[in-house]
């Protein structure tokens, strides 16, 4: 039996330990990673490792499907699918079994997983030294150090924004209307769920307009075919006329991408406005940047979709839901368990409710067979009303 401090650590190879005890609390996962790893090497008559934890780390065992996976994206989304597909997305020839306590308590640690700065630092500065020098949001994808998407949702605005927050190095200053743009790409477009958008602007980069024909093509490359109600609900994303929600507006209040025509007009004309705003060579590069780093998100999780647009098993906002389904205005900050228009009706359960939840919300949704799923309207809405005849014919 060995006690130690930091020596053992990293770098020693024993296969044979079979147990393992923690009696100090880390918030790396780094060394959380390298004092796991002195259990799980291979040996003979070894079938399993045990590891004792005295000091509460499971606190954060989030920690532990990051550490079996290999993946540092740090995506939630990612670490909960570890979970609960278990031995089927985790690399090599490992298996793993997660029992119902477990689970139920890593669900809980990745709900109250927050990015701390220090660590998006850490990430950050790391591949900074790797690379020499500042690196971009398409090269943090590949590189696999962290899901770039986190540096925007903890800045609420842009990858710019943080790098600017944190390195002293960095003197880029873009006007404030270059901000909004690069805000405004950050924040809807560059997740990848759709790519209409952002094939939009890439064409209108190099060239003053895009026609429908253009963006075709660019579909077809993709694997998606060209839809004109597509084509047009982007245009109005990219127009501002999508834009409904009051701090989104204030946000984008002053961007230009593109010039008004009307959706009876179906050529997409570069703003006077960006045109100028283009000829800045580092703000067309951060624009490129999230562009292609937008379309290989897509390409990478989202390219197989049903004719709606949708990818099963995929996590969409609410915003998302509105943009994909083409509806004229961003209604989401009223959309809460369903809404009924422009011919759909989007409908967001939670399955396993909080067991604080009221009575009156406490609806008993449910899975009858994997083709038929129980669902309950909101509370007193009647047979005959309006909304339930909605429903049903949609």
């Amino acid at each position: 039996m060995l006690f130690v401090v930091d020596i053992y650590n990293e770098g020693v190879d024993i296969p044979e330990v079979n147990t393992v005890l923690f009696l100090r609390p880390t918030e790396s996962l780094t060394i959380f990673l390298q004092q796991l790893g002195r259990g799980l090497r291979k040996s003979y008559g070894k079938e399993y490792v045990v590891i004792l934890d005295f000091i509460g780390n499971y606190q954060n065992n989030f920690m532990i499907p990051i550490a079996l996976s290999g993946d540092r994206t740090y995506n939630k989304d990612n670490i909960r699918r570890y979970v609960m597909e278990g031995s089927r997305v985790i690399p090599g020839a490992s298996t793993i079994h997660f029992d119902e306590i477990s689970k139920k308590r890593i669900y809980e640690s990745i709900d109250r997983m927050s990015t701390p700065l220090k660590m998006l630092k850490e990430k950050y500065q790391n591949l900074k030294d790797r690379l020499g020098r500042i690196p971009t949001v398409l090269e943090f994808y590949e590189y696999g150090e962290v899901d770039p998407m986190i540096f925007m949702e903890y800045t609420k605005e842009s990858y710019h924004s943080f790098v600017r927050k944190v390195d002293k190095e960095y003197c880029v200053r873009f006007s404030e209307e270059q901000e909004q743009i690069l805000n405004f790409i950050s924040q809807i477009l560059a997740n990848g769920k759709r790519p209409h958008e952002l094939l939009m602007l890439r064409d209108i980069i190099d060239n003053s307009e895009v026609n429908p024909d253009k963006i075709k093509a660019d579909l077809n490359s993709y694997r998606r075919e060209f839809v004109e109600k597509d084509y047009l609900s982007a245009k109005r994303v990219l127009d501002m006329e999508w834009i409904n929600a009051p701090g989104d507006k204030s946000k984008y209040i002053n961007i230009e991408l593109i010039d008004a025509g009307g959706s009876e007009k179906k050529t997409i004309r570069r703003a006077r406005m960006y045109e100028i705003m283009l000829r800045n060579n580092e703000f067309r590069k951060q624009v490129n940047d999230l562009i292609e780093y937008g379309l290989k998100r897509y390409e990478d999780n989202y390219a197989d979709t049903d004719d709606l647009g949708f990818t099963l098993y995929q996590k969409y906002s609410r915003k998302d839901v509105c943009r994909i389904l083409n509806w004229e205005k961003d209604d989401s900050s009223t959309m809460y368990g369903y809404r009924y228009k422009y011919g759909t009706c989007p409908i967001f359960v939670t399955l396993e409710k909080k067991e604080d939840i009221s009575a009156s919300t406490k609806y008993e949704d449910r899975f009858d067979s994997m083709q038929m799923f129980n669902w309950m309207t909101r509370s007193n809405v009647s047979y005959g009303s309006t909304e339930s005849q909605k429903q049903g014919q949609h």
